[in-house]
């Protein structure tokens, strides 16, 4: 490229962008709001629990293969280890039933067959039939809810298919679309368990995958600019003329090119024209510093356990550090956060087996933490390309065909990039 490409935002859609357009050999400068990289995959040191934690808990799979990709671009696959099985233990905190989804190592349709012929390796509830039903309704179901496309009465929903869509789309079934899920299941699960296997990041998400990238975009002379609050884009004529920020101003080249790296509900505000979906739906975890007596784990990383029936949906365990997600929350985002942590906390007590008093802990509310993953959203997911020439979109809530996850920021920064460099090519 003639010219240098500014990406506002230093989330993974911001790094994966960079890090794409670096590789091609780009000029690149990247213009970050907060102090810090990452953004909600970001970890930080917490001196109430005196330990490193992830800001929120993310589930990255093996057949996450825009994550993979971009880690080794930058050189550090190796900082995600992965599990030898696809296991998930689970816990019916109601009636204190565990069971595990156990979907193996294997590869292809088979793979999934020999799981749905084994129940000791299933959800309680699951029946063949009735499961390749659900599938085939889901893979239907445009303009549908998850909600319209199962049985919302049956066993499998409730040990199944309601925790799941809370986990991979942050809403509840009854409104969000089904298509999202069929899209994460299609890419995972049904390929095999040898795609489905969970990967840990045993020293956190931000070391594991924003300190790398940040450190080979240095590497590259990428100049990277922190605390430079964005107000606004100027666009003359079908072009993005100018960046201003609140206490300065980049005026661009004829080659230059934006890469807008913002939340869903920021874009709005800092340039007209770009129709982006405006509900959000809230993200709520709590870390707990356990006692050095409770047992390590046996896997390498965190521990893993889905929840079912009660308020958490999944609860992570690395070191003496065990933290829940309550996904979906945005009822808990005015309460107290000793009440969230008080009323959380016998969850994870019946989980891990523990007696005692509660530890110490650190709430981490996310108000806007995804898009409403709705049927009606989807229509308004812009595309990568916008009216101005020189300006793309990245975010996971751009029209990724994923839900927003870490694998669709990821596939979202290289979409912008790879449009960027194709239409200088042009």
């Amino acid at each position: 490229m003639a010219g240098r490409v500014h990406i506002i935002g230093a989330g993974l859609a911001g790094l994966s962008a960079a890090v794409r357009l670096s590789q091609a050999g780009a000029r690149v400068s990247i213009h970050e709001t907060t102090q810090y990289a990452g953004g909600r995959c970001r970890s930080f040191h917490d001196d109430q629990v005196s330990a490193v934690i992830d800001n929120g808990t993310h589930l990255i799979l093996s057949g996450n293969t825009e994550v993979l990709t971009y880690l080794e671009r930058v050189g550090a696959r190796e900082n995600l280890v992965e599990g030898a099985r696809a296991v998930f233990d689970f816990l019916d905190v109601q009636n204190g039933k565990r069971w595990s989804v156990d979907l193996g190592f294997g590869v292809g349709a088979l793979s999934l067959i020999k799981w749905l012929a084994d129940k000791h390796r299933q959800p309680p509830g699951l029946k063949p039939f009735q499961f390749l039903r659900d599938i085939r309704a889901l893979k239907r179901g445009r303009g549908k809810t998850v909600a319209q496309c199962l049985d919302i009465k049956s066993e499998l929903y409730r040990t199944f298919w309601h925790p799941l869509c809370l986990a991979v789309l942050n809403a509840e079934p009854q409104e969000a679309a089904a298509v999202l899920i069929w899209a994460v299941l299609k890419e995972t699960v049904f390929k095999g368990g040898a795609y489905a296997r969970p990967l840990f990041a045993p020293d956190g998400l931000g070391p594991a995958l924003v300190d790398p990238a940040v450190a080979y975009l240095r590497s590259q002379d990428v100049s990277m600019y922190f605390q430079r609050r964005i107000s606004s884009l100027v666009v003359t004529d079908g072009l993005c003329t100018s960046i201003r920020f609140h206490n300065a101003a980049e005026v661009l080249g004829d080659s230059d090119a934006v890469i807008m790296a913002v939340p869903h509900h920021a874009v709005a505000e800092l340039v007209d024209g770009i129709d982006a979906p405006d509900a959000s739906r809230a993200i709520l975890n709590v870390h707990y510093r356990l006692s050095g007596a409770v047992d390590t784990p046996t896997i390498v990383g965190p521990a893993i356990v889905g929840l079912v029936g009660g308020e958490c949906q999944w609860l992570f365990r690395r070191g003496p550090i065990v933290s829940v997600t309550v996904s979906g929350a945005n009822a808990w985002m005015d309460k107290d956060t000793d009440a969230i942590a008080h009323a959380l906390w016998p969850e994870v007590a019946r989980a891990l087996r523990l007696d005692g008093d509660i530890p110490a802990y650190r709430v981490i509310k996310e108000r806007r933490a995804t898009f409403a993953a709705t049927p009606e959203a989807l229509a308004h997911r812009p595309g990568t390309r916008t009216a101005a020439a020189n300006l793309y979109l990245a975010g996971d809530w751009t029209d990724t065909g994923l839900p927003a996850t870490i694998e669709g920021a990821v596939k979202s920064g290289r979409l912008a990039a790879e449009a960027v460099l194709e239409d200088a090519a042009s």
